[in-house]
């Protein structure tokens, strides 16, 4: 038990310094997260912060003229868009960006794998949103942005070891758990790496609280609604992106504790599926990632 925790920490403090190595929000992106989240920022500021990126420039202008947005008018300027868009969906938009990033591979199973984490981070965030939006029970940019975090211990595991995440992956083929098969090869879970890095870049704790999904919490967590919408936004996004089986209601699947910390009946589970699948084909339409 102690050799076993002792290798742990280990290797979770060595993860952790490669962490710290990775540029992990470009300049652009950082500088438009902190404009956009200051009430006293005027649109002028936040358009010269963003006109000096032209990547970040155009998918700022792709979202504004995206049909989602249904403008009667194109938007042919950063001015014009962020006017309409608003501060909260540019600083969604930068923190997608830059998360982005992480996920890039160096070679084509890396760039596979680590695409399909991302794809499902981003569906994810998307029903953590709508959850937030229906329940009532959290602000849904923080919704969003702890789905789009809750895979990142993968691709920080993926990228900051010596040992391919294939390894995991062919334990899991022969029947372990995701977090056996870690716990083996890393001997620390991407959960435990993605809690660590959201506190090591110092971003707010109900963040690094929604990144622990896979384990109820407890009553004292401060943040357990954070948590519960992540694991279930997680499942849901899975089952709207890969469809609801036809041997019945998918309610199962499920964690019911989430279901119970967002007062969601489990009955109406297949119901979300169906909502939430929708979100997903709106937000792959208006060309967010």
């Amino acid at each position: 038990m102690e050799q076993a925790a002792t290798n742990h920490n280990i290797q979770l403090i060595k993860i952790l310094e490669k962490v710290n190595e990775l540029a992990v929000l470009p300049h652009v992106v950082f500088q438009v997260l902190e404009l956009s989240g200051n009430d006293d920022t005027s649109i002028a500021s936040l358009e010269r912060a963003i006109i000096v990126d032209p990547g970040f420039s155009s998918r700022v202008l792709i979202l504004a003229n995206s049909a989602y947005s249904g403008l009667p008018k194109r938007v042919t300027s950063i001015k014009e868009a962020v006017n309409f868009l608003g501060f909260k969906a540019v600083r969604q938009l930068a923190m997608t960006v830059g998360v982005f990033d992480l996920f890039a591979g160096k070679t084509d199973n890396e760039s596979l794998r680590r695409r399909a984490w991302w794809r499902h981070s981003v569906d994810s965030a998307v029903c953590c949103h709508y959850l937030a939006q229906k329940t009532g029970k959290l602000p849904p940019d923080e919704a969003y942005t702890c789905g789009l975090l809750h895979n990142i211990g993968r691709t920080l595991l993926d990228r900051c070891s010596e040992v391919d995440y294939a390894a995991v992956e062919r334990l899991i083929k022969v029947g372990r758990t995701l977090e056996e098969a870690e716990l083996t090869v890393y001997h620390c879970t991407s959960t435990q790496i993605a809690v660590a890095a959201i506190r090591k870049w110092k971003l707010p704790e109900q963040l690094a609280s929604g990144v622990n999904y896979r384990h109820e919490p407890t009553p004292e967590d401060d943040f357990l609604i954070h948590r519960a919408c992540t694991a279930l936004g997680s499942v849901i996004a899975d089952l709207a992106v890969n469809g609801i089986s036809a041997n019945g209601p998918q309610y199962s699947s499920a964690p019911l504790w989430a279901l119970q910390i967002l007062d969601i009946d489990p009955a109406s589970v297949d119901e979300l599926v169906a909502e939430c699948a929708q979100k997903i084909r709106e937000n792959s339409s208006a060309g967010h990632f």
